[in-house]
């Protein structure tokens, strides 16, 4: 345990003084955070990779985290490896910032420094609006349900389901309209899991040759291809 900790106190040393030749920095906030680990993850072939982490034991609540990355992707920042201490967001060159509050770690996050990230919130506001109203239409469903009303049933699921064809209609625009950007095979691959493959095929065909060849680019194609 003496020699993990250690380690992480070597990496935090290094990450906060060895900025210069790094093209992917965060540098973050946790307001309240007195003592934890602080991790900065990617998803590798399935499994969480830890690309840095810095360990804080003096009450400092602001940390810097550097990496090489080749292209924009995915990221996690992780507290102590909590699901409930965990923020996804798109990082790229150049640095992003992070600022949340230990107690409400994602409602109070703000993320600034990445015009992908700045996309995929955009992405989601509006997609919460389909989420919410499917939740309303399931709610609403269930008790015509419990009155054996079949007939509201039936109705009711129609609407949820022209709902989610909205919904996926409205992601496939979007991320044909971004076209050029990593956010659009990343939408299609990890966003629109249940739409028909001919809508996420129409996205990858739209998409220009270098986000062809991305990251999510590949896994989208790997997931058509399947």
């Amino acid at each position: 345990m003496k020699q993990y900790v250690y380690f992480l106190l070597t990496i935090a040393l290094y990450s906060c003084s060895n900025t210069s030749d790094k093209n992917f920095i965060v540098e973050g906030e946790i307001v309240g955070l007195k003592k934890g680990t602080i991790y900065l993850e990617k998803i590798q072939d399935g499994e969480i990779l830890v690309i840095d982490s810095v360990y804080i034991d003096n009450g400092k609540e602001e940390f810097i985290m550097a990496n090489n990355i080749k292209e924009p992707e995915i990221f996690i920042l992780s507290l102590d490896k909590l699901s409930t201490k965990q923020l996804l967001f798109f990082g790229e060159q150049g640095t992003t910032h992070i600022k949340t509050n230990l107690d409400h770690f994602y409602s109070k996050s703000k993320i600034t420094g990445s015009s992908l990230h700045d996309l995929l919130e955009t992405f989601d506001k509006y997609i919460k609006k389909f989420q919410d109203e499917n939740l309303d239409l399931i709610k609403t469903k269930f008790e015509s349900q419990k009155h054996n009303d079949f007939a509201e049933v039936e109705k009711i699921e129609q609407r949820r389901l022209q709902n989610l064809k909205r919904m996926y209609l409205f992601s496939a625009n979007f991320a044909i309209a971004h076209k050029d950007k990593a956010i659009a095979p990343y939408i299609a691959y990890a966003k629109m899991e249940q739409a028909a493959p001919q809508l996420k095929q129409k996205i990858y065909d739209a998409l220009e040759p270098e986000i062809k060849a991305s990251k999510y680019g590949k896994l989208l194609n790997a997931q058509l291809i399947e």
